[in-house]
């Protein structure tokens, strides 16, 4: 059972940016029933309290969430939460209206599958990965699935532009998207891809060997032993760069290469190099980034010097959502219902033209959505995790490249989501999510996550 717990997993995280980033609800659903089917059967021998503590905070915010949701759905709500929406038709029509915080009859439970598909993926990511070895084979397998569909999203844009998948592609003509509608939900992608072998590459180059040796000589290990040699590292890394500056994404380049700076960095500062060295080679990561920038970012250029590096449209939609939780503080608009309510409060300056069913920031959408004290609890638990995170790319020994993809990761995600939407695209979040849990799982010590063996030997021997 524990074989086929993994595989279900496995698959979810592999295979969800495959169906259009999985927008669907039938797609949201489906995944959630593996995720579930995959937790009921999960082993959990390799699971220390340390570790299982690192879900608590997680489940107790999604309870949260669901809670809240049940409020927002709730017809008989105080007349202060009311949606403002439903005065004009009960003064000028006398029509009887429910006094519910949502404007939609069902859209907050909806919107809630794709919290519950995250928070399912972050839980097994972490229960699988809390062994050393199941979260390094994990990422060896998710990076190598990022390459295929990095040459996919090469050889679709060079053969057929005008497709994604089996579909006419109808937006962002001209650059590759892969399987994602949305380049910049691309461009982030194929930046998290390009972290997965980045920071392998750095751990086979310092240690001057490709690959650990197999401890058996069958075909899979052969095949791990292959795969994590530094000509296939370099030749992953390469496939998934081009294909992330061929979407055009100002921000998701930038910020990609930014994180391929953060993660070099936190590779070298634990390292005992000589004070002289170490400046060195932290000038030369800087100095590669830019180079890398340059290398590959024409189509980028082309963009930020012809629309420069701020979008005087996102500021005014900025604007007009903060207006919304300026009217909603506490418990918001109801989840998954910012396009519902957003044309009321759209602005003269977006003009007609344009569908704003985001705010294209997740942040400031959390907080219209939910209101202020559940985008604040959702914040704590972020910044936790990241101290975490963090803490462990620093301090592990053994296996410190996991945490720190992890890490950065993490903060590439997290950033492009402030000024845009990567992350309530399931097919990334599914990923981002999985790739975050493997790197927060193996971030504690070595004895911490050897607790629960020792307890289990003592717990055999007492008996």
């Amino acid at each position: 059972m524990g074989a086929i717990s993994r595989f279900f997993a496995t698959a979810v995280f592999v295979l969800a940016p495959l169906p259009l980033g999985s927008l669907d609800l039938a797609w949201i659903c489906f995944w959630n029933f593996l995720l579930v089917c995959s937790l009921l059967t999960a082993d959990l021998s390799a699971v220390s309290r340390r570790n299982a503590a690192l879900l608590i905070p997680s489940a107790v915010v999604v309870a949260m969430v669901g809670i809240l949701v049940a409020l927002q759905m709730w017809s008989s709500a105080p007349p202060a939460h009311s949606a403002t929406v439903w005065e004009l038709p009960r003064q000028i029509f006398g029509i009887a209206l429910p006094d519910r915080p949502s404007v939609t009859a069902r859209g907050p439970w909806l919107a809630f599958g794709s919290v519950l598909l995250m928070s399912l993926a972050f839980t097994r990511a972490v229960i699988l990965a809390s062994d050393a070895g199941a979260a390094r084979s994990l990422l060896q397998v998710m990076a190598w699935a990022g390459f295929l569909y990095a040459l996919y999203g090469i050889m679709a844009e060079l053969i057929a532009p005008d497709m994604i998948l089996f579909r006419q592609k109808e937006a962002y003509l001209g650059f590759a998207t892969g399987t994602f509608v949305n380049r910049n939900t691309s461009a982030t992608f194929w930046g998290t891809c390009a972290l997965l072998f980045l920071v392998p590459l750095l751990r086979s180059m310092h240690r001057r060997q490709d690959g650990e040796p197999p401890t058996s000589q069958d075909l899979r290990s052969r095949l791990g032993q292959i795969f994590a040699t530094s000509a296939a590292l370099g030749a992953g890394f390469a496939i998934c760069t081009i294909a992330l500056a061929m979407t055009g994404s100002r921000a998701g380049l930038l910020l990609s290469v930014g994180a391929f700076v953060l993660a070099i960095i936190l590779y070298l500062m634990p390292l005992e190099l000589g004070g002289s060295r170490k400046w060195l080679l932290l000038g030369g990561s800087a100095a590669a980034g830019l180079v890398l920038l340059q290398l590959v970012g024409g189509l980028v250029a082309g963009r930020i010097v012809e629309h420069g590096l701020i979008d005087p449209q996102r500021l005014a939609a900025y604007q007009a959502s903060a207006g919304i939780i300026a009217d909603h503080p506490l418990l918001g608009i109801g989840l998954g219902n910012f396009e519902a309510v957003f044309s009321s409060y759209r602005p003269v300056a977006l003009g007609s033209l344009g569908i704003w069913d985001r705010a294209h920031s997740t942040p400031l959408e959390i907080a219209v959505e939910l209101g202020i004290p559940a985008f604040a609890l959702i914040a704590a638990l972020s910044l936790w995790y990241f101290y975490h995170l963090f803490t462990g790319s620093l301090r592990r020994k053994r296996d410190r490249f996991i945490p720190i993809i992890g890490t950065s990761v993490a903060v590439l995600g997290v950033s492009h989501s402030c000024i845009d939407f990567s992350l309530q695209i399931p097919g990334y979040g599914v990923f981002f999510a999985a790739i975050v849990g493997c790197g927060l799982a193996q971030s504690l010590p070595s004895q911490f996550r050897k607790e629960r063996g020792n307890s289990v030997q003592v717990e055999l021997k007492s008996t």
